[in-house]
């Protein structure tokens, strides 16, 4: 109650006062309140366009910095790619100035392959690039990057284990051993698989380094028993990592 009685009287006090305004009076006071609201709209509009203009500077930063990592990415899974190209191409060279020749032309029930000394050194770049292979957005070409590398793992892993079936035989006999039917057939069924292996990742091969040429844009890379069967010419280039020259 006591609050009703205290706004009835400032509202009586307001509209006396009010009355005793003269025109000029009310004039200014409108002026004077007009222009408060425009001030005060006018700081907010203000306050309003620099926090955009804030925002906005914010948001292309942050957009440069994006693009600028994903260019930086970009370029350093295509160094991976370039690394790995070169690692696969002269493993293969490798590959074809030892042992691809006989491999072509073995009969694994009838002759046994040569000794060839190999280990999973030669695959440095694929075993340190698995984060960068796993960013590589072209799917057929991560798969086909991690089947061939894994092909010829499996294919030096065979050959170590011919190899040490291969040294047994052929110790045998200066040890005064007669070679047992079981090492030949363990001698035989090793150069079978391995010809086996071999085949598929010839295959795999060609068909990763298509998929590579593609992907970074460079001219094919002439692969011996693949593109071409080196000569006695440039077998010599083949096992010195060289692409052998294939006539026109």
């Amino acid at each position: 109650m006591h609050l009703g009685l205290s706004l009835h009287s400032v509202s009586r006090g307001f509209s006396e006062f009010c009355s005793q305004l003269s025109p000029g009076a009310w004039l200014q006071a409108s002026s004077m309140l007009l222009a408060a609201v425009l001030a005060i709209v006018g700081a907010w509009i203000a306050a309003a366009s620099a926090y955009g203009r804030a925002n906005k500077l914010h948001w292309e930063e942050a957009e440069f910095h994006r693009l600028r990592e994903q260019a930086a990415e970009r370029e350093h899974i295509n160094g991976v790619l370039h690394a790995l190209r070169q690692e696969l191409i002269q493993l293969w060279f490798i590959l074809a100035g030892d042992v691809a020749k006989p491999i072509e032309a073995v009969e694994p029930s009838r002759k046994v392959l040569p000794y060839w000394p190999c280990n999973q050194n030669y695959f440095s770049v694929f075993d340190a690039s698995a984060a960068a292979i796993g960013q590589v957005q072209n799917e057929v070409l991560r798969t086909g990057l991690v089947r061939t590398f894994m092909l010829a793992k499996r294919f030096v892993d065979q050959y170590q284990r011919y190899d040490r079936v291969h040294d047994s035989v052929t110790l045998a006999p200066s040890d005064g051993q007669d070679m047992s039917s079981n090492s030949t057939y363990a001698l035989h069924a090793g150069a079978f698989a391995l010809v086996e292996t071999y085949q598929t990742l010839k295959a795999n091969v060609e068909q990763l380094r298509d998929l590579l040429d593609d992907e970074l844009g460079l001219a094919r890379v002439s692969l011996p028993f693949i593109d071409s069967v080196p000569s006695s010419k440039n077998a010599g280039e083949t096992r010195q990592g060289l692409a052998p020259q294939v006539p026109r």
